[in-house]
């Protein structure tokens, strides 16, 4: 596993042996960023939620972005996060969270993102249950985006966004919605 772009390219990252942890693909990762790249800039700030090894937030500290907020509930994981920035000289950029998504979600912490990237275990239905409490709590700008690494059966539709694209790799599949802002 290894840093695709930006200033950390060809860095490698750290994993770790964790029952349930399923790092994103280089391959994954890199179909992600070509897709997204038009919307990338230093003003951003991401949320990398189920964030796991956090190689995805990364992606997004090495190519620019202002801030990533990682939230994980596994102390694992925390760990391999923490040093995976320390690492790359990414923490002062970084903001960890230990604790439930849904539960930050709902907290007057959580601030308006950019960009969610969520990547919940595969058969669990969190990330619907996010998608719901992200425009519910008003989490993310308008014309914000939403990723999501998913199982190839997820589907989700909702009148306040619309798939921007969806592609499929192996029995992955990313979704990338687009927040048009909340109807009344």
């Amino acid at each position: 596993m290894r840093v695709i772009s930006g200033q950390q390219k060809g860095r490698k990252l750290k994993s770790a042996n964790i029952e349930g942890l399923r790092p994103t693909s280089d391959r994954v990762k890199e179909a992600i960023f070509n897709m997204i790249a038009p919307f990338l800039n230093e003003k951003l700030i991401v949320a990398d939620f189920f964030a796991g090894t956090g190689s995805v937030g990364i992606e997004f500290l090495s190519r620019g972005v202002k801030e990533v907020v990682f939230v994980e509930k596994d102390v694992r994981c925390i760990n391999l996060i923490k040093e995976n920035l320390k690492n790359l000289d990414l923490l002062k950029r970084a903001k960890i969270i230990k604790g439930d998504v849904i539960r930050f979600l709902k907290s007057k912490n959580c601030p308006i993102f950019d960009i969610i990237f969520l990547d919940p275990p595969y058969k669990s239905g969190y990330a619907k249950e996010c998608i719901s409490e992200i425009i519910e709590n008003n989490r993310i700008n308008e014309n914000g985006l939403i990723i999501v690494e998913s199982n190839l059966e997820f589907r989700y539709e909702d009148e306040n966004i619309s798939i921007l694209r969806e592609r499929e790799y192996g029995d992955t599949k990313i979704t990338i919605f687009c927040f048009g802002g909340k109807k009344s």
